[in-house]
């Protein structure tokens, strides 16, 4: 009898757990990644070659939005794509025109609030 109590009162506590959360926890809002090159089939890395094209890619899956990019290059210099427009559903690419050899960071930014950050190489 003991066991069926505590199985019940670990079944309540779980159930009042999930029902506490927030419909959207969990639930991813945006992709962003960066590639090298700026068509929708460049895939994710994190080491480019110095003379290809570079792409800084974003998409929100749950509702139209205002986001910026920026990237920060390896000689400290910040550059920023502000008031970039992303409908939900379409992924869209900010080109990254550096061939500074080096590490750089991108990082996007939705009403002010960071929503990722991806680190990537320029071999030389």
């Amino acid at each position: 009898m003991k066991g069926m109590k505590a199985l019940a009162l670990v079944l309540a506590v779980v159930g009042l757990l999930v029902s506490a959360m927030p419909a959207t926890a969990g639930a991813k809002a945006y992709k962003k990644y960066v590639g090298c090159g700026i068509s929708k089939h460049a895939k994710p890395k994190h080491k480019c070659p110095k003379q290809s094209k570079k792409g800084a890619f974003f998409k929100s899956f749950k509702r139209d939005v205002h986001y910026t990019v920026c990237v920060r290059f390896p000689s400290r210099k910040t550059l920023c794509a502000k008031g970039q427009e992303a409908e939900k559903g379409t992924l869209y690419v900010n080109k990254i025109t550096s061939t500074e050899p080096g590490k750089h960071k991108v990082t996007w930014w939705v009403k002010g609030k960071k929503v990722g950050t991806r680190f990537f190489r320029i071999k030389a």
